[in-house]
């Protein structure tokens, strides 16, 4: 330690304040909806190799502290006192920019000549141009269909704007104007950055203040070691998946062996999917990028509420993540919806955590975050307005010691909602309902949070609706330690009116003037037996409108019954009820009736060895092979074994793949009864 404790406490505590108050700058500043009420951006300052020493606990986005703008400061080349970088690019910074709407910025902070830190921020600009308004389309192909890409360059030289930089953006861009102005708040921020740091060296001097940095990051990892000692050396593995990729109905499978050792951890993602050719892949090049492990994050800083929260947490975490996987795509990869990855991944990590630790992990939350935009004509200017209408969430899981947060999940809980009247005063729409669903929780002795519904009449013509990241709609969150799986999502056009009908995930809507849309969002797995429940607690929840009395008697057994006309527990008939539902016993994991029946015949095993295979061919034709596998046994009968997969990848392959489906495999005569 370079630093006395006591110092390096009160530094902290100045730079923790600087962080935090480049964040209230943007708030303050910002001009869109999404910055200034949603709080999807971030600040944070960097040593001068580029990691992160201090990052705000509570102000805007918690996911990117294990980042780095090492990649980004290298290619933007030397760097002078008053120079401002800007960027977007996932490709050109390894994953510091992890899509094409999330603009970075960063400032390096000179003293007395020498580099000492950087100042950097991030929002999410509402349209960097693309396919569609607000950019981002599941559907994309490739990230040149996502919008204008921004390799590292300078916004500003030795303090004057850079004048060709904000002609190029503006020109890309349906609303530049808004952009402009959440850029500003960018820059704005990181200029109070640097106007706090120099403060600060001027109080303590140059060296403790650059001593202070380094050893923040060393206190961060030795203490993350610490958390990680406590937990039981092993092999844990798990596997979730995302609903589809958009294009065909095959699921997108997302497995990670975790490894412990001692006060190390690693995360190993070779069983992952291949890079898909949608929209679903996540940029890291193979680093220790903190998207991969932010459950992991999550529970080293709730193990150790005053631990310092920086780069150093992630010190002791090794990653594998092969090239052309999900995790690791090849160029040119379309990446937009690359947080759906995150959450998913969120999920993963923590069900193998759940092995190791139960009741320490919580059970899957929604895991999503489906971002609502509308566009609607701008009459006045001839051109487009773009709005996010609401980062929809959903219920999050049950924990061993309390119930799941309604209406948000674990791993997007830095977003906020965007208050109805700030977005009808933004853009033109009629909100008609934004409330909790009743019977959405999922069961257990601690339930799962409520999900989310949200109704908005369209006002104008022409209007689109986008709604990256929508998930869950397919495989439910999955209970815990015996709680029960969560509910599923979904999409309904004009509820309660005549052509009511259920809508796929939405990639482009576009619906008519007077029509509604209705996105209901997933709820949260269950932690523990929902028999233990208190029938007391079952009640208020009856009485709170948020669980019906059917659900009650059925999945926690309680009954209810009039008594001097309000309801009241039947002790005896709840304790029959109970008596008679416990000699059926709960597993462990509750990952719900369409993950159990997709795994009976799709084994994890199988998967592991598709997965394994992919590898050997070249990235871009893992996608296309892994349909052809799929598409080749969809016929099959019974469990698919590994062997099956070795077996149908190879007379795919003698066949060069050029004869597909149920003709190739009445052909090949591969069937259940060969393999069991």
């Amino acid at each position: 330690m370079r630093t006395d404790p006591a110092t390096l406490e009160i530094m902290r505590s100045y730079f923790n304040a600087i962080a935090g108050g480049m964040g209230h700058v943007i708030e303050r500043t910002s001009f869109t909806t999404f910055v200034k009420e949603s709080a999807d951006f971030a600040t944070a300052l960097a040593v001068p190799s580029g990691e992160f020493f201090v990052y705000p606990r509570t102000v805007g986005v918690t996911i990117f502290l294990g980042l780095s703008l090492e990649r980004a400061v290298r290619a933007v080349g030397p760097l002078e006192p008053g120079d401002i970088v800007i960027t977007n690019d996932p490709y050109s910074t390894d994953g510091l920019a992890t899509h094409l709407p999330d603009v970075h910025v960063f400032k390096p902070i000179f003293a007395d000549g020498e580099l000492i830190s950087y100042a950097w921020a991030f929002v999410h600009c509402s349209d960097v141009g693309g396919l569609v308004p607000a950019s981002i389309s599941p559907r994309a192909t490739d990230i040149h269909q996502e919008g204008l890409r921004i390799p590292p360059v300078k916004l500003y030289r030795r303090g004057e704007a850079n004048p060709d930089v904000h002609t190029f953006l503006n020109a890309n861009s349906r609303v530049p104007h808004l952009n402009l102005g959440d850029i500003n708040a960018m820059v704005a921020s990181v200029n109070t950055a640097e106007t706090r740091i120099l403060a600060m060296v001027k109080k303590f001097g140059l060296e403790t203040v650059k001593n202070g940095m380094l050893d923040l990051l060393d206190q961060g990892e030795a203490r993350a070691r610490k958390v990680i000692r406590d937990i039981p050396d092993g092999t844990y593995s798990f596997a979730d998946y995302l609903d589809d990729d958009m294009v065909s109905d095959v699921p997108i499978r997302l497995a990670v062996t975790v490894t412990v050792e001692g006060d190390s951890i690693t995360l190993d993602f070779s069983n992952c999917d291949p890079q898909v050719q949608t929209a679903f892949n996540l940029v890291t090049n193979g680093s220790r990028h903190s998207f991969l492990f932010q459950g992991l994050i999550n529970y080293i800083i709730s193990s150790d509420p005053f631990i310092p929260v920086n780069g150093g947490l992630t010190h002791p975490i090794r990653v594998i993540a092969p090239r052309g996987t999900l995790v690791n795509p090849e160029y040119p990869a379309a990446v937009g919806v690359r947080h759906t990855i995150t959450m998913r991944l969120y999920n993963a990590v923590l069900g193998a955590l759940a092995q190791a630790l139960p009741e320490a992990v919580p059970a899957a939350g929604a895991g999503q975050a489906a971002i609502v935009v509308l566009s609607t004509p701008d009459a006045v200017s001839g051109t487009r307005k773009v709005a996010v209408v609401e980062p929809m969430g959903g219920g999050g899981g049950g924990q061993a010691d309390m119930d799941g947060v309604d209406g948000i999940d674990h791993s997007s809980g830095f977003l906020k909602n965007t208050p109805v009247e700030s977005l009808e005063q933004h853009i033109d729409i009629l909100v008609h309902s934004y409330e909790l669903m009743p019977d959405t929780s999922g069961p257990g002795l601690h339930r799962g949070g409520h999900a989310v519904r949200l109704d908005f009449e369209i006002i104008r013509p022409d209007s689109i609706v986008t709604a990256r990241g929508m998930e869950r709609l397919r495989f439910q969150p999955w209970g815990l330690a015996g709680g029960c799986a969560g509910t599923l999502g979904s999409v309904v056009l004009n509820p309660g009116r005549p052509g009511e009908r259920q809508e796929p995930k939405i990639s482009v809507l576009a619906p008519a003037p007077g029509e509604v849309v209705s996105i209901r969002s997933p709820g949260g797995g269950g932690w523990g037996d929902p028999l233990q429940r208190p029938a007391e607690l079952v009640l208020r929840e009856v009485e709170s409108g948020l669980l019906s009395r059917e659900r009650a008697r059925r999945l926690y057994g309680v009954v209810l019954a009039e008594d001097g006309g309000r309801l009241a527990v039947d002790e005896a008939a709840t304790r029959e009820a109970r008596r008679i539902q416990s000699q059926s016993p709960r597993p462990a994991i509750d990952f719900g009736a369409a993950r159990e029946s997709y795994e009976q015949k799709w084994t994890p095993g199988a998967s592991d060895t598709l997965a394994r295979l992919l590898q050997q061919l070249p990235p871009a034709e893992r996608w296309q092979r892994k349909q052809d596998v799929h598409s080749f046994l969809k016929s099959y009968d019974g469990a698919i074994s590994p062997d099956t997969v070795r077996e149908a990848w190879s007379r795919l392959q003698a066949g060069n793949g050029s004869e597909r489906g149920e003709s190739r495999l009445e052909q090949l005569k591969i069937t259940g009864g060969n393999h069991q």
